[in-house]
């Protein structure tokens, strides 16, 4: 994990977000560098460029990334929040909404002050092994289980699993695995631990209540932003993407109407100012690519050169009710305009047969007669690209979910692999509303009904218990794991031996997974 520290100096008693914390998760073909702030994929370490696609490569595709939420008052006033720039004005500060006055109470501050948690989940069955090893729960296979280093230790401990109730937080915060039921978060005492998306992920807690808005200069939402970043190691498209997961929960006083969330990301494909933007609203999903089929460097870029890739960004839980190239000033008006898909001023957005639309340049390059920045011969620079979601009334207490995927392809030229993306897209639709966070096994993405060995599940259905069977001896040494179709891990058993028990007792019924290797196979508990 990479961590840096920039100084930053604050006008106020306290600073809960100096930017100065970040990490870098790389588990797949991707590199996203996370920093709070509110600006995401800005390496601030250099002042560069923070997403690369292939990672280690040199090569990047995102300057930075924000999200907005804006939303009307009871007077009809516009209240904003926008992530951060990387300047040091923004509107979000670590850690969740807290009463009057604790902001700056320095035990709320300790707890807050490095506010990105990164585990991976090899990390999470290596704890979860050690401590049923420890606690008599597994015997076989103990002896070679080594204990967590301390740093995967603190990391697993300080999981910002609750908040404190008495200073005015939510008590429930990051989800984690409750061994005994008992709403407590103690991993060492009761064998707890963090859940996180993916093979590999990244948690944040924000609010945009503890300090006045910089940035947008509004009074605040009250809001409290949770977001997990998370990526799958895989043999296919999907090791190239980057997930996130954005809620909102609304712990203010206030009931807002016409909410709306907003994405907006800068693109930049290589060379800074040679790119296009696209939107595609059927696949839910807008694109930078190249203006042309080589990407020159400059001095202040890398250039791909031949054959440059395309970038994506997909909304995949709700779907965008527009998305456009916003242009400066982000003054409050014209950001509201931008987030319901009109131009600067609150005018309609027209295509190129003067009808009204919410998806700026929303044809394919690839067919000229389609309305695209590429067939109107449109000027290459520097775009950004804004994707908004509608939600409407936004009350108190009401949490808003949003889920959207980074994704690059470079399969052919520039404007091939905008069709590359947009394929893309139309798998991870299918795979986000099929899936449901599929199990991870050794750090990679378990193939369903999928894998070179074979293993027989019976009785199925079963009531009390199951017997697994037919294990490959090549398999003896790696986990066998039981889990519910979200993911959340139920038991782990090192293998050791052909034929394995798993006892039911406490399962409610329902559909649940066993994971040995790179097979998944379901059984139903009656």
């Amino acid at each position: 994990m990479k961590t840096t520290s920039i100084v930053i100096f604050c006008i106020t008693a306290f600073c809960l977000s100096a930017q100065n914390n970040s990490v870098i998760l790389d588990h797949n073909n991707s590199a996203a560098f996370i920093s709070e702030g509110g600006t995401f994929f800005y390496d601030f370490s250099d002042t560069n460029k923070g997403y690369q696609v292939p990672k280690n490569s040199n090569f990047e595709s995102i300057f930075s990334a924000q999200f907005w939420f804006a939303g009307k008052d009871e007077n009809n006033q516009i209240r904003m929040a926008r992530g951060g720039q990387p300047s040091g004005n923004y509107d979000f500060f670590n850690g969740p909404i807290s009463g009057a006055g604790t902001y700056s109470n320095p035990d709320y501050q300790s707890r807050w002050a490095m506010p990105i948690w990164k585990i991976c989940q090899t990390e999470i069955d290596h704890f979860n092994l050690w401590w049923n090893c420890n606690n008599g729960s597994v015997v076989i296979g103990c002896d070679t289980v080594t204990s967590p280093s301390a740093d995967l230790l603190q990391r697993i401990e300080s999981w910002p699993a609750t908040g404190d109730v008495a200073a005015g937080q939510s008590y429930y915060l990051a989800p984690f695995y409750d061994r005994n039921d008992d709403g407590v978060y103690s991993p060492l005492n009761d064998g707890d631990y963090p859940i996180l998306k993916g093979c590999c992920g990244a948690y944040m807690i924000q609010n945009d209540a503890a300090e006045s808005h910089t940035y947008s200069n509004t009074d605040s939402l009250g809001l409290e932003i949770h977001y997990q970043f998370y990526q799958y190691r895989t043999w296919d498209y999907l090791n190239d993407v980057t997930f996130i997961d954005v809620m909102a929960i609304n712990r203010g006083t206030t009931n807002y109407h016409e909410f709306t969330h907003s994405f907006l990301v800068d693109g930049e494909i290589g060379n800074v100012f040679d790119d296009f933007f696209g939107v595609d609203s059927t696949f839910n999903c807008m694109y930078f690519y190249n203006a042309d089929n080589f990407d020159e460097a400059n001095f202040m870029t890398i250039g791909y050169g031949e054959n440059p890739p395309a970038l994506g960004i997909v909304s995949l839980r709700n779907p965008m009710s527009s998305s456009l190239v916003p242009f400066d000033p982000f003054m409050t008006s014209s950001t509201w305009n931008y987030m319901h898909g009109l131009q600067f001023g609150g005018e309609v957005m027209l295509n190129q047969s003067n009808n009204p639309t919410n998806f700026m340049f929303n044809g394919n390059p690839n067919v000229p007669s389609e309305w695209s920045m590429y067939s109107t011969s449109s000027i290459p620079n520097d775009y950004r690209g804004l994707a908004s979601y509608q939600k409407g009334d936004f009350n108190v207490g009401d949490t808003m979910l949003q889920t959207y995927a980074i994704i690059s392809a470079r399969t052919g030229n520039h404007i091939e692999n905008v069709q590359s993306v947009l394929d893309i897209a139309s798998s991870l639709h299918t795979f986000y509303n099929t899936t449901n966070n599929p199990v991870c096994q050794n750090g990679t993405l378990s193939l369903w009904e999928n894998g070179n060995a074979e293993f027989s599940i019976y009785p199925n259905p079963a009531k009390d218990h199951v017997t697994v069977s037919g294990i490959d001896n090549n398999l003896f040494g790696s986990t066998a794991i039981l889990s519910e179709l979200s993911g959340k891990r139920l038991f782990t058993l090192n293998i050791s031996k052909s034929t394995i028990d798993f006892t039911l007792e406490g399962l409610a019924p329902g559909l649940y997974l066993m994971t040995i290797g790179d097979l998944t196979k379901r059984f139903v508990v009656e």
